[in-house]
This record gives C-alpha cells, structure tokens and sequence, in this order.
C-alpha cells in the first residue's frame, strides 16, 4: 500500500491544498533518461489520446527538434509511451516535453523533482505486455549500451474522489477523477 500526503496552505488570500491517498501499490521496473555523459535520452508518457494523436504530436516534436526514431509502445488504449534515444541536455529536455501535447504530468513532474525521467518497461498490473505500435521514422541512433536501471512503486489505479468544499465546510461538489 502506498500513502501520499500534500498539504500546502496560504491562509491570506485563501489558496489551501489538502491531499490524501490510499492506494494499492505494485513494483515496476523501468530505465531514466540520464546518461552516463549527464545527457538525456528522450521518453515519454502519453495519456488521453488516440494512437494518432500521439503519433501527430511526436512528429511535431521530433521535426522540430531534429531528433533521430521514435519508438512508441502501449498496453491500453489511450496511453503511450515513446523513446528516443537523440541525447540532450536536461534544459532541451524539459522544453521538448512541454512542447509535446497529452503529457502524462505527473510523468513531467517527477522528471523535473529527480532531474530525470523515468518510463516503465515492465508490465503493469491488470494490463497485457507493453507493444511496439509504431515507429516514426527520421534517421537512425543506436540503444545506448548502458541504461539506468530502477525498480520503482506506483499505484495500480489513480482514481480517486475529489470533493470541493464552499463557505463553513459545505460540499459544493465531488467528482471522480482519474
């Protein structure tokens, strides 16, 4: 089981933030984008789109930036996963993923909380082997020869309940969200 608190608070001029989950975990491994020269390979995490949309976006971003193949695999619909493996420096990195349409933000957020990216290679629970369903074609990098390795903890769903309080406590709204 995994448990996760935020608090965050500014009591003038209202803003609170109070978060709390409960959440079944499972272990996965994956690589980081940090390279023993201190570069990045590129990846990312795709999440809400069509296999089409994920393929329009890369493109965009891989024209743009020159940027060798793209490998793009998925084991659900709707959420992709893609690698690169042109190096850059963190910096260039951060600026291709805001530039990159359906990121996973929780993906950009511990990108920049650990100065690198990490993507999953494992299966995930509940879900089929991840498969290669496309390859945008520029021109050819080798898979560098040596990766960083890691075995991490996340939760099997990120759903939850969300409830938005009024004046004196009063329950305005909760929604599902995911």
């Amino acid at each position: 089981m995994r448990w996760n608190k935020r608090i965050k608070k500014k009591i003038g001029n209202h803003e609170f933030t109070f978060f709390l989950m409960l959440s079944e975990t499972q272990t996965l491994e994956g690589i980081t984008s940090l390279q023993p020269d201190g570069k990045h390979i590129i990846m990312w995490d795709l999440e809400g789109c069509s296999r089409e949309q994920a393929e329009e976006t890369l493109r965009k971003v891989q024209q743009k930036n020159n940027l060798s193949h793209i490998f793009i695999v998925s084991d659900a619909e709707g959420s992709y996963r893609a690698w690169c493996f042109s190096k850059v420096d963190l910096n260039t990195f951060l600026k291709i993923l805001l530039d990159t349409d359906f990121l996973d933000w929780n993906f950009f957020y511990f990108t920049v909380k650990r100065r690198k990216a990490t993507l999953r290679l494992s299966k995930k629970k509940n879900r089929p082997p991840q498969e290669l369903v496309s390859v945008l074609e520029s021109y050819p990098i080798p898979i560098p020869e040596e990766v960083e390795k890691v075995i991490y903890d996340t939760g099997v769903e990120k759903r939850g309940f969300t409830v938005f309080l009024g004046e004196d406590g009063k329950i305005i709204r909760g929604d599902k969200n995911g």
